[in-house]
């Protein structure tokens, strides 16, 4: 059984951007992570979180009328 962890680059974020960028230039993606994570557990590496992860943005369902009372700039 196999198990998928995604993982989003923001690329609106410039250093996201730069991660993203820099991972599909090193071959099949899944097996880049891999072996990052095998050389942090050959290290003892553990990566303690900086910050948390944004907040999952709030999606307004239905039609054009949901948005009445907005303000819609372009």
């Amino acid at each position: 059984m196999r198990k998928i962890q995604p993982v989003s680059f923001s690329l609106s974020d410039q250093f996201e951007e730069a991660l993203y960028k820099h991972a599909i230039k090193n071959g099949p993606f899944s097996k880049y992570i891999k072996r990052l994570i095998q050389r942090d557990m050959e290290r003892g590496i553990r990566i303690t979180p900086t910050k948390k992860a944004p907040a999952q943005p709030n999606v307004i369902h239905g039609s054009t009328n949901a948005l009445n009372g907005f303000v819609l700039k372009s």
